[in-house]
């Protein structure tokens, strides 16, 4: 067997493995789409690895997508095909992606995945290759049924020794940093109640939502070159969709997959007074009359007003990611928040180890953030 980099040569085969295994419900449109793959294998920031037998048919994928500015890359897309599952061939292939992108590239310092939990050899197979388990996202995705799926690193000293470690965290997160505390060795921090806005807060008053995906990537990538948005990271999503003020004094870009309903807040323009929870609750709306049912944010760990903006949104913390970002010298902590629309199902999942401890942690935190107060003695 042969474990190499995919060539253009290889583009209807990988469309073909994905099918085959997965018959056509794979929710991320790469694998289905000859043109998007193309662009993969061909851009700089994109590493499709494949794994070939003796007659050169390929049994087995993984991709991973690198940011050559925040040196972090993430893996994605496992499958190999059924009949040669259990033998180590993931593994095999995964440690070469690894390999190559420590020594192959301008560096990484953190190397991150997401894990189905329908079984649990994924959860092994990264645990075995060093992946530290960070959290979770309920019924995140939907093949032929809702899936979960687990967040897991590789944080290198590299990473460690940049992170800007010394902030207070909100006290509504603090349980959750324990969990990852234990399960990556980081130091403790001590835990804040965020204090009222000095300021009245702006009201977003009347938003509508613009489905425009061209001029959606041109105002994004305009605002950001300008250095006009007011939080911008969330690496490898592109938004195809704002939903905005009729003044565009408020944009908040979003990513949505139209095959899933999976869809991610990738950054906003806004005014600095303005009522994040009032914006989020009412993009909340926007965002599942056309056809979301899961949405995701990420925010800075260090900046608590912000983060009680989003709680108050209905948004769970799920989801704890050290030396995510890097700004100069520094990588900064960020917290995953999600909000559901569906009924949680989990009777598919097969959890280990510390992937069973952030499903009772979410859901401690869904009790406490989603139930009147009486119905928890219930």
């Amino acid at each position: 067997m042969k474990v190499q980099l995919a060539s253009l040569e290889d583009v209807f085969q990988i469309s073909q493995l994905y099918f085959d295994v997965y018959q056509g419900t794979y929710p991320d449109p790469l694998m289905k789409d000859y043109n998007l793959i193309r662009e993969f294998i061909k851009s700089e920031s994109g590493f499709w690895f494949v794994t070939k037998d003796s007659n050169n048919n390929i049994i087995a994928s993984v991709l991973a997508s690198y940011d050559k500015e925040h040196l972090i890359a993430k893996a994605f897309g496992a499958v190999v095909r059924n009949e040669f599952r259990a033998q180590g061939i993931m593994e095999e292939l995964l440690a070469y992606g690894i390999d190559y992108l420590r020594n192959k590239t301008s560096g990484v310092d953190v190397i991150y995945s997401t894990t189905r939990t329908v079984n649990e050899a994924a959860q092994s197979l990264t645990e075995k290759l060093g992946f530290k388990k960070l959290g979770i996202f309920p019924n995140a995705h939907r093949t032929n049924d809702y899936e979960t799926h687990c967040l897991a690193a590789i944080i290198y000293d590299s990473a460690l020794k940049k992170r800007h470690g010394d902030y207070k965290i909100h006290h509504d997160i603090e349980s959750l940093y324990g969990v990852v505390q234990k399960e990556t060795g980081l130091n403790s921090l001590e835990d804040i109640v965020p204090e009222k806005p000095s300021k009245e807060l702006m009201a977003p008053g009347e938003l509508e939502l613009v489905n425009s995906p061209r001029f959606v990537a041109y105002r994004y990538g305009f605002l950001k070159a300008e250095k006009k948005l007011e939080f911008e990271f969330f690496p490898f999503h592109q938004p195809n969709l704002v939903i905005m003020s009729p003044d565009q004094s408020i944009e908040l870009f979003c990513h949505l997959s139209s095959s899933d309903g999976y869809c991610v807040v990738v950054g906003g323009h806004m005014p600095r007074n303005l009522d994040f929870s009032e914006l989020f609750l009412k993009s909340n709306k926007l965002l599942r009359d056309v056809g979301a049912r899961y949405i995701e944010v990420i925010v800075r760990a260090d900046r608590p007003k912000i983060i009680q903006s989003i709680l108050k949104a209905k948004f769970i913390p799920c989801a704890f990611f050290p030396c995510f970002q890097l700004i100069g010298e520094k990588r900064y902590d960020f917290i995953v928040l999600s909000r559901s629309f569906e009924i949680f199902d989990f009777q598919n999942v097969k959890l280990k180890g510390m992937n069973q401890v952030y499903l009772e942690e979410y859901y401690k935190a869904w009790k406490r953030m989603s139930l009147n107060p009486k119905l928890l003695q219930v």
